[in-house]
């Protein structure tokens, strides 16, 4: 093993140390009353090596979204709906699922705030590149990509947001169906 390596494996322990650490103070307390010294005390990791990663805990939060896109990945080779849809929905409905403890500790802080404009963002990427890849596959629309991929991630965060605001009356899978079929006006039968 090289000496590069040997960082790259030290540097992804401390990472996901502070990342542990963040999350486990957010289900203890106020996000906003969360300070990078608490961080760093539960991670029990120095100053200078946070700040050797992050700028600020808010960018710690925001990196944690990458498990996001990796959920996302994860699920859409589960789901057959997945290369036709603007937004691979279920993985998104999965990860929400599985993390809905923090979102609702989040609630309320600064955090949500932070975490809803990466999403947002997030999801209009890949709404963006989903519509551009039709596009050169041959569908047509009068509308420009940007603005389709706005309202996608838009529509999307909002039927989230009524979602979890209803205690998540619905499994992942049933609520992903029910998306699919008023955004893309069919749903395939599971087998």
């Amino acid at each position: 093993m090289t000496g590069k390596e040997d960082v790259d494996r030290r540097v992804k322990r401390t990472k996901g140390r502070l990342h542990s650490a963040l999350i486990s103070l957010i289900m203890e307390s106020d996000y906003d009353k969360i300070t990078v010294q608490d961080i760093i005390d539960r991670a029990d990791t120095g100053r200078s090596t946070f700040y050797s990663h992050y700028e600020t805990k808010d960018d710690l939060l925001i990196s944690g979204l990458d498990h996001l896109t990796a959920d996302i990945e994860l699920h859409m080779a589960a789901d057959p709906g997945a290369d036709d849809a603007i937004l691979p929905t279920l993985g998104i409905f999965h990860h929400i699922s599985e993390n809905h403890a923090l979102f609702k500790r989040l609630i309320g802080t600064r955090g949500i705030d932070i975490v809803h404009k990466a999403a947002f963002d997030t999801f209009t990427a890949i709404a963006l590149s989903a519509i551009e890849r039709r596009a050169a596959d041959g569908e047509q629309s009068e509308i420009p990509p940007e603005a389709r991929a706005v309202f996608a991630a838009g529509s999307f965060m909002a039927f989230i947001g009524w979602w979890l605001d209803n205690a998540m009356p619905y499994g992942p899978d049933k609520i992903n169906d029910m998306y699919r079929q008023m955004t893309e006006g069919s749903v395939r039968a599971r087998t």
